[in-house]
């Protein structure tokens, strides 16, 4: 008898190890990447700076959107609307199958072909389906969409051979006199002085960035070029996934190759044959601001107050 308990607790244990061991394994394969009813990977989805998990459909309308955001992230502007969703354009028209759809909150949809729904309440339309964030609840998805408008991106989990700035920015595009790269949420506002001239910024939170912050308030000696504001500095840690190609106009940036500190302030669309840049920030003001500046400053860099 007493073996008899021991080999029903040996088959307990084992049981609950194997358990433990495919729920550990289920969660290692939601981790690497998001899959579609098909089992294929499909982009991952932020909101703002919000990493969402997202059960794709198997549709001709997700595989569309996935190749989109192939070679570079595809970042849609959204707007509230209804006091239950936020819908923004994608910029083209997407396969569509239309059925009359009733949807919750974390519903993933496309309306008339060529624009993204995502929802935090509940609505009756005629829609193609295509995913639904399994991560938050109805109450989270309120606190993600129900407070101002937002941006959501689509990504690949493979990155272009070459990373340019563009990769997994956000951007706008509408207004070419400010910035185009939009800044970090949350991120460490600056002040620069050149001169008279106060040019305000933002920090990311990247490595680089930080140990920038570490050293302020600082002087950094810079001078005008064609297209920047750019001086040599001192060594800072970077990580080389975010080394790359060209900037976008407005952006901060750490040049590994001198080291060069600098502030681009236009020709990002002929910029990708230019190396060795780490983005740590983007100046908050009208390009023209720093365009207009010339000759060479002693730039003070303080935490804004």
């Amino acid at each position: 008898m007493s073996k008899n308990i021991f080999g029903k607790i040996g088959s307990f244990v084992l049981a609950a190890f194997a358990v433990i061991v495919i729920c550990k394994s289920m969660n290692t394969a939601n981790a690497q990447g998001q899959s579609n009813k098909g089992g294929s990977t499909m982009p991952q989805m932020k909101i703002g700076d919000t990493m969402v998990q997202v059960e794709w459909e198997d549709n001709e309308s997700v595989k569309a959107l996935a190749a989109l955001c192939k070679d570079e992230p595809l970042t849609i502007r959204m707007s509230m609307y209804g006091g239950f969703e936020q819908v923004g354009a994608i910029g083209t028209s997407l396969p569509r199958n239309d059925q009359q759809t009733v949807t919750t909150a974390g519903d993933i949809v496309l309306y008339s072909g060529n624009q993204i729904v995502v929802f935090y309440g509940s609505n009756s339309w005629a829609y193609t389906r295509l995913g639904h964030i399994t991560d938050r609840n109805a109450s989270e998805m309120a606190s993600l969409l129900a407070n101002g408008d937002v941006t959501i991106t689509f990504s690949s989990d493979a990155k272009p051979e070459k990373i340019t700035a563009s990769y997994g920015a956000d951007m706008q595009t509408e207004d070419k006199s400010m910035p185009t790269r939009l800044p970090m949420e949350g991120g460490t506002k600056i002040t620069l002085y050149f001169g008279d001239t106060v040019i305000p910024g933002v920090l990311n939170d990247s490595d680089t960035a930080k140990a920038l912050i570490e050293k302020l308030p600082m002087t950094q000696h810079m001078s005008r070029y064609s297209h920047d504001f750019c001086g040599v500095t001192e060594d800072l840690p970077y990580n080389e996934d975010e080394v790359h190609y060209g900037w976008l106009n407005g952006d901060i940036d750490y040049a590994t190759d001198a080291p060069y500190f600098t502030i681009l302030f236009e020709d990002e669309e002929s910029s990708e044959r230019y190396g060795y840049q780490v983005n740590i920030g983007v100046i908050t003001c009208p390009l023209e601001d720093i365009a207009n500046l010339k000759g060479s400053y002693d730039v003070r860099i303080e935490l804004a107050e």
